[in-house]
């Protein structure tokens, strides 16, 4: 359908205030305005329509729906989010895109209204959410819109569609998000979701403690530098773990999460090891990087009795208290985790924190090398929106998966959930430039230590469970390291067969 210059230049327009997060005003200054301040509009005006010329192909792109989409109408769409309690900007900007897609389609001529449903939910049990979904999907009343499910499981079952044909469609629009990114979405050779945001895992310690022990600021402050270059150990923060629970300054030296999940997969990771392997499409077991840690588990828990055995299966706002209060010393944890700690009232006496205390008080690193001059590292990847198989409009979907990260609402659930952002953009996006100072300084050893390690098996939950399984068993100390390696390796082999690479 036809449109008029004027009415494409305000939808355009209005993405580029969004985009910028400023209003465009293109009316004449007004009278009385001194000359200075109207050259300056003018200045600003000129600089925005630049700004418009490089967002004309994002346009017309948008525009190659018409012809492909009713002209007129009501659409209702829906879509289900989770996360943890801080992650709602999930299922918020899934409303605001819809929004914005509505407000495009109509500057070309169709007049469509869409009513987006944006589910969220705080999830802990993944298990019971899944399964909320697989019921909701055999009974025909799937969302057009799934997020917080396994993508290799979500595929096989012909949950989800792949985006492949969208995403070349809108190639242009999508080089945004970093390509390794969109790496991480492909399985069995097609694209299978919409990357959301950047998880990255962090290494939390306790400054005050540190200074109870008589570390100076100057020693404190060098420490994430010193677990970059592999100089600090963790067998070397054990020692200090230890110190400070036989001094009574702490209860434990360590917490880590309470199932399995990435981050007790990273010393792993360090040692060596892979749990899948690309080439082969199969999963795979280090024997030699699976008794590194497991040793490094063993000794924590059993020899320097600075990380409970009961950690596993511990509520999780009983460990996140442990760290906030003061009562742990160091926190495998991530990102996110900084942002939930200001907005959920874990500390017994200031409830949800001031960011200004955590600056003050905690600290944060690469997770250690296990060895002297070894490698320190953490693990990234992104939060994927799905489109499911029963979407009336999966095109629809996906570019309102894909506006939802447009900066302005990147930037808003970057800094409420302290996960990184998913675009290069937001970046350098003024809201985010001058409030991120967290995300910033994550990003940078993000850039340089990250390690991105996908697992795309369908059986990777079953290695998942027994990986747990023998965790347990370690830091309870009912197996000794190689007895665990041994156990595991002889149930994984009985179980996945030839879906199974065992490395020496």
């Amino acid at each position: 359908m036809s449109q008029k210059p004027s009415s494409t230049y305000l939808i355009v327009g209005l993405i580029i205030g969004l985009i910028i997060g400023a209003a465009i005003g293109w009316a004449v200054t007004p009278k009385g305005v001194p000359e200075e301040e109207y050259n300056a509009v003018v200045s600003e005006r000129d600089a925005l329509r630049s700004e418009l010329d490089a967002i004309r192909p994002e346009y017309e792109a948008l525009k190659a729906l018409v012809g492909t989409l009713p002209t007129d109408g009501v659409i209702t769409m829906s879509a289900w989010s989770a996360g943890s309690p801080v992650d709602y900007y999930r299922a918020e900007n899934l409303k605001r895109a819809a929004k914005l897609l509505e407000t495009l389609l109509r500057g070309v001529g169709l007049n469509i209204t869409i009513e987006m449903d944006s589910y969220y939910e705080h999830v802990s049990d993944w298990g019971a959410w899944k399964s909320k979904f697989a019921s909701a999907f055999e009974a025909g009343e799937a969302p057009d819109i799934i997020s917080g499910i396994d993508m290799v499981e979500a595929a096989e079952a012909g949950w989800i569609v792949s985006v492949d044909e969208y995403y070349a469609k809108y190639k242009d629009l999508l080089a945004d998000i970093p390509e390794y990114l969109w790496d991480a979405v492909k399985y069995k050779g097609k694209m299978w979701g919409v990357p959301q945001d950047v998880a990255s895992q962090v290494f939390y310690f306790r400054k005050d403690v540190l200074r109870q022990l008589g570390w100076s600021e100057e020693e404190i402050e060098a420490l994430p530098d010193k677990i970059a270059k592999g100089e600090v150990t963790w067998y070397d923060l054990a020692e200090v773990g230890k110190e400070a629970v036989a001094k009574g300054l702490v209860q434990w030296g360590f917490f880590h999460r309470p199932n399995w999940g990435t981050s007790l997969e990273i010393p792993y990771y360090l040692a060596g090891g892979d749990f899948y392997d690309v080439e082969t499409g199969k999963l795979v077991l280090d024997k030699s990087a699976l008794k590194d840690m497991f040793t490094l588990f063993y000794t924590l828990a059993q020899v320097d009795k600075v990380l409970p055995d009961t950690m596993i299966g511990t509520s999780w706002r009983e460990i996140h208290m442990g760290f906030v209060n003061g009562r742990v010393l160091f926190w495998l944890g991530g990102s996110w985790h900084w942002g939930e700690w200001q907005k959920v009232e874990y500390h017994e006496t200031l409830g949800a924190l001031p960011e200004s205390y955590l600056w003050e008080n905690v600290g944060f690193a690469l997770y250690p090398a296990l060895e002297k001059g070894g490698k320190a590292g953490v693990t990234t990847g992104p939060w994927k929106y799905y489109i499911c198989s029963q979407s009336k409009y999966p095109e629809l979907a996906f570019l309102i998966c894909y506006l939802a990260t447009i900066p302005p609402y990147d930037t808003d659930h970057a800094l409420t959930s302290s996960h990184l952002p998913v675009r290069y953009s937001t970046l350098n996006y003024p809201p985010f430039v001058e409030k991120g100072g967290f995300l910033y300084k994550v990003s940078t050893f993000v850039a340089k230590h990250g390690m991105s390690k996908p697992i795309l098996h369908p059986k990777w939950g079953i290695l998942k469970d027994m990986l747990l399984e023998h965790l347990v068993k370690v830091e309870k100390g009912t197996l000794t390291p190689d007895e665990a390696v041994e156990s595991l390796v002889n149930a994984a082999q009985a179980e996945l067969g030839e879906e199974l690479i065992v490395r020496e």
